[in-house]
């Protein structure tokens, strides 16, 4: 009688632990597939990241932000992969890069500024060649 005690109590707390790996699963998947804006902010309040998900992924413009407010960057995104135009700008506001992506990789030609917003060169990342060059 002893031993079926202790068995049955083993079972039992067997099963509840596996309950609650089961419920930290299934919030794992909830939290996965939100769908929604999304933001992000830095301890101060300011905005630090927006954007929008759909199933977990983001999608369309996603903008980022130093902690006084100035936009840091640009990035869109398809389905949760970097698609198209994408855009880094210096803490004074002034573009820093801009250029495009491709499924997730560096596309075309992107074009680098300075903290004056003057242009400094150019790489090719269809041809990997600075300036223009082939």
């Amino acid at each position: 009688m002893k031993w079926a005690i202790i068995f049955m109590l083993f079972f039992l707390l067997n099963c509840q632990e596996k309950n609650i790996t089961i419920k930290n699963e299934i919030t794992a998947i909830k939290q996965e597939t939100k769908t929604g804006k999304t933001i992000e902010k830095y301890s101060n309040g300011a905005v630090k990241i927006k954007g929008d998900l759909v199933n977990g992924l983001r999608q369309g413009l996603w903008e980022s932000f130093y902690d006084n407010g100035i936009k840091w960057s640009e990035s869109n995104y398809l389905f949760g992969i970097r698609e198209g135009a994408y855009k880094i700008f210096y803490p004074n506001g002034k573009l820093k890069i801009h250029g495009a992506y491709k499924n997730e990789k560096k596309s075309g030609i992107w074009y680098f500024y300075n903290e004056n917003g003057k242009y400094e060169k150019e790489i090719d990342f269809d041809n990997k060649k600075e300036d223009g060059t082939n």
